[in-house]
Parts: C-alpha cells; structure tokens; sequence
C-alpha cells in the first residue's frame, strides 16, 4: 500500500482516522482490526504532534501475509511539554494503549543527534 502525509497536528488527526479506515476496507481487514488500527495510530500520531517539534507526520499501512504493519514517522525530537498523567503515574496512556490493541509496538525515539521518531505497529489479521 501506501505512504501518505499530513500535518503533525492534532486537528489533522481526523483525516489520519479516515485514510486508516479507507486503506484498511481497500485491504479487506475485519472492522475489528480496522478499529484497533484506528485507535493506535491515532495516539501514535497524536503523540507526534503533541510532543515533538515536527511539522508532518508519514503513515503507511502495509499488509504482508497475516499480519497488517503501520509505521508512523516524524521529523522530530521527542520533547515532553506538559506532564499527563498515566497508568504508571509518568506519562500518557498513548503507548500502553498501543500495546495494548497491537500484537507488535516498537519505538525509535528521535533525538537531538538524530531527529525522527519512528511508531511501528503491527497486528496479526488472523
């Protein structure tokens, strides 16, 4: 499938939500794959327009074999502007809802050396 990009923004993140659910119903995915999908690559987004200094966000949604895979890349350097509270008290519950809707999460932070932080996502279709 495809890479497409939008605005790292959060009133953008509705047309994030669209394009998953368009690209998911052209790859015939069950409404609950869909859905999970929806919701973490949204919070992947929103984490990106929230907490980094990047202006565009990159999703593309692939799906090999039995499994569907997102990757949700920004510009930026992960920066925390505002604490939120979490499940373990440190952080939001972006990333533990991730993990909890996807089989697969992993998480490159970008940094000053490197700015960028990569989101993959992945979940088994069967």
């Amino acid at each position: 499938m495809g890479r497409r990009m939008f605005p790292a923004q959060a009133e953008d993140l509705h047309r994030i939500r669209t394009y998953i659910r368009e690209e998911g119903a052209r790859a015939m995915l069950a409404a609950e794959v869909v859905g999970d999908l929806v919701m973490a690559v949204s919070e992947a987004c929103a984490n990106s327009a929230l907490y980094t200094d990047s202006s565009q966000v990159s999703v593309q949604l692939e799906v090999v074999d039995d499994r569907v895979e997102v990757a949700v890349e920004d510009e930026g350097v992960f920066r925390p502007r505002i604490p939120l509270p979490g499940i373990d008290g440190r952080g939001g519950r972006g990333i533990p809802l991730m993990m909890a809707l996807m089989d697969e999460v992993t998480i490159r932070e970008g940094n000053d050396d490197a700015p960028g932080t990569l989101v993959r996502l992945v979940k088994y279709a069967a």
